[in-house]
């Protein structure tokens, strides 16, 4: 049977086609959108990115879809992309709240911009106010900006009534609450509060990942990973396939105080191998592997995992963190760094086709400028290629940058006049750096004096490259502004003898020498080194010379101990009670102490200065072991507590460590090294933070003189029992 379909009809059907091939277009583009979501609020932003790519790519149309596609992308560390694109949709739909929800998002998660991030999120709500998701990134945004955490959770609290399911923005409010408790001083009841406020999210929505997840990893930041334990091993059964609820369940589990070392092992064993069966095609899973193999010292498993991310992923983002990962190791011992594969790692690594981290390329530049610069047969053209990259791609640590190189470039006698731009430039980039961590100072007067020690650093920096410019009259009035800015700097106080030896004012010279000998610090001291050669200059030998050290140090010494006993905190006070855990099992509690004389040193393996003052720490313990009256204690603050014991054994070292389990956090510690010296009553009598070079004799110094008080802090007299 024939049919014939008239013109009218025709154009009915074709009409009717359209309508529901749009249809369908638009249920794709929801589900799309949706299964976008979807993976960004399971934490799976590897597979959200691969999939957001060819979900775009289908649907080019959909501003959602794009967005929820560009924070899959930040959040996968593809920052500098997402940000681009997220751009690129507000310039092309500006009047789109899903563009200004894509760069508030962008922003907000590669921390770049934060008054940007704001702004783009309250343009979002604006736009789109009845949307939960829109509602959700102001949220957000506010929560992680330090200004405005009050801000955010106000905002949360005005809010929550119009969502539907409001945890996710309980989410945002519970660390909005956690980050302001930080103070300083840090707010138990706020911290108490934010944690109260995940509950409440769990509360409402057991199945929301972030409300298991990220209480866990802040309470692993703590050092209290029995408690995130429970909340990670969830957020795991919730999400399998993130790789971050993974890591964050591995840290809680090696974080434990209460496990043992082979049960942790055991656990985070099964984990990663299941974890490894069900994703272990993705670069993302296998980086997280090798991550925590390293830390378990599974080596082989870490350098299989390794390779095949080298192998069948070479220009992604893990593939770049294993080559910084391998030039770190090799940098950690003198004869690793002077090797051949450095450099050649280096090389390599700078010579990439592609960059995905500035700062990782700018990294490599400084390290390979500092093996060049300890080589005579450097080429000086790669040498100042290599400062110039620090320069252009290093902004993490502007004290290398502007100061070391400079210097360097100066004493060799190469670009002088590139070295004094470079010089030039770093005062101004010293001095935001510093001004870029004022809330972290406690004090007006802390911050000023950082602020004294970085642009000083400057000012010498420069004042020795116009030195080596042959420009004496300039160089002397920067050395100078140095030393205004800062008396205790060794280095600035060894160019100003140099000036003064230059200019033949030998009498100068050596006083700037001798103060600069006084100075603490690692490493050789250089005006030690120019006071040598002075003397041997002066008197024609080095007969002699032993005495004439031993009478500046023994004035030295009177002017350090006066120092450091002037340190005495006028108004002492208690510090916080602590029961905690020896690597012995015993606990040990703060009130027990008392009657007693109490040194208690907080560090860490993972911090450098710590360890550099530890065998002097160690003869302190020795020298008060016998000492009914003296206790010196260590509180360890590692993440990983089962690493201390073979550390310790490995170093011969004896002195009782306690194991952390939040205290140092709530003890307001955030500078490592910290030493505290408590009186028999409990009360903080000196604080010494950061490495000391003659730990032994000045924390003896302390003691004794906590010794030849009473509680009270007034003289004893004879007659006070003591012998």
């Amino acid at each position: 049977m024939k049919i014939i379909l008239n013109k009218t009809s025709l154009r009915i059907i074709i009409a009717v086609l359209t309508v529901l091939s749009y249809a369908a277009a638009q249920d794709s583009a929801q589900s799309a959108d949706a299964r976008l979501r979807s993976l960004f609020f399971q934490r799976d932003f590897e597979t959200g990115a691969i999939e957001g790519a060819k979900l775009v790519a289908a649907n080019p149309n959909t501003p959602s879809l794009k967005a929820w596609y560009v924070l899959n992308l930040v959040r996968s560390g593809q920052e500098k992309q997402a940000i681009a694109l997220a751009e690129e949709m507000t310039k092309r739909l500006p009047r789109n709240a899903w563009s200004w929800f894509a760069l508030a998002g962008a922003l907000n998660y590669a921390q770049e911009r934060p008054a940007d991030a704001l702004s783009a999120g309250e343009k979002a709500l604006k736009l789109l106010s009845t949307d939960p998701d829109v509602i959700w990134i102001r949220a957000q945004t506010l929560a992680n900006d330090e200004k405005h955490r009050a801000g955010a959770i106000a905002f949360v609290d005005s809010q929550r009534s119009r969502v539907k399911n409001p945890a996710d923005l309980l989410v945002a409010k519970g660390y909005a609450q956690y980050r302001q408790a930080w103070g300083p001083p840090r707010d138990e009841q706020q911290l108490a509060a934010a944690f109260s406020t995940f509950e409440e999210a769990r509360r409402i929505d057991p199945a929301n990942i972030s409300a298991w997840y990220l209480p866990s990893t802040l309470l692993n930041a703590l050092r209290r990973g029995d408690e995130a334990y429970p909340l990670a091993k969830k957020a795991v059964a919730l999400a399998p396939s993130s790789t971050d609820v993974h890591q964050a369940f591995w840290d809680a589990v090696t974080g434990s105080r209460e496990t043992a070392a082979d049960s942790k092992r055991q656990e985070v064993e099964a984990d990663v191998i299941t974890f490894l069966q069900a994703h272990g095609d993705r670069p993302g899973v296998l980086s997280a592997v090798a991550g925590v193999s390293r830390t378990m010292k599974w080596t082989d498993r870490q350098r299989d995992c390794e390779d095949k991310i080298l192998a069948g992923f070479p220009e992604s983002i893990e593939a770049e963190w294993i080559f910084a990962s391998r030039w770190r190791d090799l940098g950690k011992t003198k004869e690793g760094a002077e090797s051949a594969q450095y450099r050649q790692i280096l090389r390599e690594f700078i010579d990439r086709p592609r960059h995905h981290f500035e700062s990782l390329l700018g990294e490599a530049y400084q390290h390979l400028f500092a093996v060049l610069n300890i080589d005579d047969t450097a080429s000086p053209d790669e040498l100042y290629r290599a400062a110039e990259g620090g320069v252009k791609y290093e902004k993490l640590n502007p004290h290398i940058t502007y100061v070391i190189v400079p210097i360097a470039l100066a004493d060799r006698k190469i670009r002088l006049a590139d070295a004094e731009r470079i010089a030039r430039e770093g005062i101004d980039a010293l001095k935001k750096k510093i001004e870029s961590q004022r809330s972290s100072y406690k004090s007006q007067g802390e911050y000023e004096r950082a602020m004294g020690w970085a642009t000083g650093m400057g000012h010498d920096a420069l004042g020795w490259v116009l030195l080596a410019e042959s420009r004496p009259a300039e160089a002397e009035k920067e050395l100078l502004a140095a030393y205004d800015l800062n008396h205790e700097d060794r280095r600035t106080l060894d160019h100003l003898g140099r000036y003064y030896l230059s200019r033949n004012e030998i009498s100068k010279a050596e006083e700037y020498f001798i103060k600069g000998l006084g100075v603490q610090g690692p490493g050789t001291n250089p005006c030690e080194t120019s006071l040598r050669s002075l003397y041997h200059k002066n008197h024609g030998s080095l007969e002699g010379i032993d005495e004439y050290f031993e009478k500046l140090k023994v004035a030295d010494r009177t002017k350090r101990r006066d120092r450091v006993l002037a340190g005495r905190i006028a108004d002492p006070k208690g510090v916080p009670a602590f029961s905690l855990k020896g690597l012995d099992g015993k606990r040990i509690l703060l009130e027990g102490l008392k009657g007693k004389t109490v040194v208690i040193n907080f560090w860490g393996i993972w911090c450098g200065w710590c360890v550099q003052e530890l065998p002097e720490y160690q003869k302190l313990f020795e020298k008060y072991a016998k000492d009914p009256a003296v206790v010196i204690l260590t509180i360890d603050n590692d993440a990983h507590p089962d690493d201390v014991p073979p550390w310790l054994a490995q170093k011969k070292y004896t002195f009782p460590v306690l194991i952390d389990d939040g205290y140092v956090s709530k003890a307001g510690i955030h500078s490592f090294p910290t030493t505290w010296f408590l009186d028999p009553e409990g009360r903080k009598i000196f604080e010494k933070v950061g490495w000391s070079e003659k730990l032994l004799e000045e924390f003896s110094w302390r003691i004794e003189a906590m010794r030849g008080s009473t509680p009270s802090g007034r003289p004893r007299s004879q007659g006070d029992g003591r012998n």
